[in-house]
């Protein structure tokens, strides 16, 4: 029976286990990537002890034999492989470049269980009667997703999480905003399902007093005819107001891009800071970088990159956009590599933006080249096509080559992946880029006064 249920979980999963780095030896074996089917985090927050705590149960599948890895940027406190406690351990990958956990267990290829006890260290503030968490991410930064808060997997791997929250000794009510199918079991006590095609960069957290912001809703209908719901909140109705007037021309003008908006709801919190940052069907944002964001919810979070050298589409395709779509007959740079970092990479390079947009002027000159309508003409098919899945910088250039008739090695070769002369950039091309006016990079007490 047990291994029946396993199996049902199997093909509930999205595949992405085909992208994952390869296993690498420790000083106690050797750590293989896994394929996490189901997650389930028990959360509890505690106002009297000020102190957040997560337990979380993760059923995966092992393609090979070895020790599972898995992420926690906090350490965990009890580690348990198929009912079993055990040790972990703590590992730099190949090349340093990067950290990850492992359970201490060698296990066969198979499905199996982990079960991880963790504090919730970041994302979490106490006040006198009650509590505010959120699971805001970065993709400039190592280690900046899902795992910085709770257990989680290399963003290549996509899977059903489930959130069951609790708030204690407080007499105040909570709620949480969230991408996901929300349920208020009781007071305080909140259930969360997520899509099970989320993946450590997806999720969309942010757990309040009820008392905290104001909200506006709206009823938006689709370029398809399907309606979905839009909740804009932050500390100020007249902020709510003009994010949702933008809101809806921007989905308008994307949606005409690129087809019907991909996700069930969209919910957008408008903070102070400068920039923002991304989520499926969700965003942190300023008004100044909403259309960035939104722009995301078909590259980044419509269809996911699979690791840290496929991040520069993303960025590369958002910039593309806020710049105006432009045309160059090259790039204005001579080569770079955006994406030929080490196959453990796990945050976007930085250049993306810059470098990114400037390489889709020129894929879109080469594509009216050809005789195509365009780069956005391409990217709208290359969306239905991927939706919903993990991409790779080879899985682009497959596409697109088979969209244009073209052979773009030589220019992926020379201007993503760096094989070429790059002491010869043209423009401006400074050695430390200036931050990105839409994901600008936030301190500790910016990312805590917006909770």
């Amino acid at each position: 029976m047990r291994l029946l249920l396993l199996l049902s979980f199997s093909f509930l999963a999205v595949a992405g286990i085909e992208q994952a780095p390869p296993a690498f030896k420790t000083n106690d074996g050797k750590a293989v990537f896994v394929d996490f089917i189901s997650a389930t985090y028990e959360l509890t927050y505690d106002n009297k002890s000020k102190e957040a705590k997560a337990l979380t149960h993760i059923i995966f599948e092992s393609r090979e034999t070895g020790l599972p890895i898995f992420d926690s940027v906090a350490t965990p406190t009890e580690v348990l492989i198929d009912g079993l406690e055990v040790e972990h351990g703590y590992t730099p990958v190949p090349g340093d470049i990067t950290f990850v956990r492992y359970i201490n267990k060698e296990v066969n290829p198979g499905f199996h269980t982990m079960t991880i006890s963790t504090p919730i260290i970041h994302g979490v503030a106490f006040g006198k009667n009650a509590v505010s968490s959120g699971f805001f991410i970065k993709d400039l930064t190592d280690r900046m997703f899902l795992e910085r808060f709770v257990v989680s997997n290399y963003e290549y791997d996509q899977y059903q999480m489930t959130f069951n929250v609790k708030v204690t000794n407080t007499r105040f009510s909570h709620n949480i905003f969230a991408n996901g199918e929300v349920v208020e079991i009781e007071k305080n006590h909140i259930q969360i399902t997520y899509p099970s095609f989320y993946s450590s960069s997806s999720l969309y957290f942010h757990l309040v007093p009820k008392s905290k912001f104001y909200r506006l809703g709206l009823k938006y209908r689709s370029i398809n005819g399907n309606v979905f719901p839009i909740t804009v909140y932050s500390k100020y109705r007249i902020r709510n107001s003009i994010f949702m007037r933008q809101t809806q021309k921007i989905l308008r003008e994307l949606e005409r891009d690129y087809g019907p908006w991909p996700h069930k709801s969209l919910i957008i919190y408008g903070t102070k800071l400068k920039g923002g940052m991304e989520y499926a069907g969700a965003t942190a944002t300023s008004l100044v970088a909403l259309g960035h964001e939104l722009q995301h919810g078909y590259f980044a979070k419509g269809l996911q990159p699979a690791n840290g050298n496929s991040g520069w589409m993303d960025e590369g395709i958002a910039s593309w956009r806020d710049k105006g779509h432009k045309t160059y007959t090259s790039p204005n740079y001579n080569s770079f590599n955006l994406g030929a970092h080490s196959i453990y990479t796990r945050k976007t390079d930085s250049n993306s933006y810059e470098k990114g947009r400037s390489f889709f002027s020129y894929m879109n000159y080469k594509l009216k080249q050809a005789g195509k309508t365009g780069l956005k003409d391409f990217l709208r098919g290359y969306f239905e096509k991927r939706k919903f899945t993990t991409v790779t910088t080879a899985d682009f250039i497959s596409d697109i080559q088979e969209y244009s008739g073209l052979d773009l090695t030589e220019d992926f070769d020379r201007y993503i992946f760096g094989k070429g002369d790059n002491t010869k950039s043209k423009g401006r091309s400074p050695a430390v880029l200036p931050s990105n006016p839409y994901h600008p990079s936030y301190s500790e007490a910016e990312i805590k006064s917006i909770l």
